[in-house]
């Protein structure tokens, strides 16, 4: 089997567009308060690296700080516990590594 490997090289993403990679992860809208909070914070952690947002994303659902609710049928958080919430230290070493 013969395989040919691109790489694609992606810069950080800037908060605007930060936003909605959040809304569409969550199936929400990108003009809604709490998901622009959200987004800005994960933002500011990984600085707009859409892997890491999206591992972040994923880790804050792994740590029971992202839920779904059922009861009004989307995703909650409670912004100052994601605030306080650290990179892992499996992300942490892949995000230094990238530098």
């Amino acid at each position: 089997m013969n395989m040919s490997i691109t790489q694609i090289m992606i810069g950080n993403l800037s908060v605007d567009y930060a936003i909605p990679l959040v809304a569409e992860a969550l199936g929400m809208d990108d003009d809604d308060i709490k998901v622009k909070s959200l987004a800005e914070t994960i933002h500011r952690k990984t600085e707009g690296n859409p892997f890491f947002m999206l591992t972040f994303l994923r880790s804050l659902y792994d740590e029971k700080l992202l839920k779904y609710n059922f009861g009004v049928m989307k995703w909650t958080w409670d912004d100052d516990a994601v605030k306080t919430q650290r990179l892992s230290q499996r992300m942490w070493h892949m995000y230094l590594s990238t530098r």
